[in-house]
């Protein structure tokens, strides 16, 4: 039969596991998302600078430069979130295998 102690101590490592699992799961699906943001920004400015033609006048290209440069840095500060939720996955990830080789 399991004392008192050892049941709250059994309990506290599946709430730990399923803490840690959760953690994984929305760091992984927050770096998914930054991700694809940041795949949509570049495109953006893709179809910015792909708009209208060798006629266009050199005022609209500027404009159109300029666009395409904005979508382009909101795509970086998109895929340097990504890349922040992907180290905080690797970081719960080791916490976790660490965790269990202690034990």
């Amino acid at each position: 039969m399991m004392t008192f102690s050892e049941h709250i101590a059994s309990q506290e490592d599946l709430e730990e596991r399923v803490l840690r699992t959760g953690a994984i799961v929305a760091y992984g699906s927050k770096s998914r998302r930054e991700g694809d943001e940041a795949v949509r920004a570049y495109k953006h400015g893709q179809q910015a600078l792909q708009k209208g033609g060798p006629e266009v006048d050199l005022e609209d290209r500027v404009k159109r430069i300029e666009q395409s440069l904005d979508h382009m840095f909101e795509g970086l500060i998109k895929q340097r979130a990504q890349i922040g939720s992907g180290v905080a996955v690797d970081v719960v990830g080791h916490s976790l295998s660490n965790k269990r080789t202690k034990t």
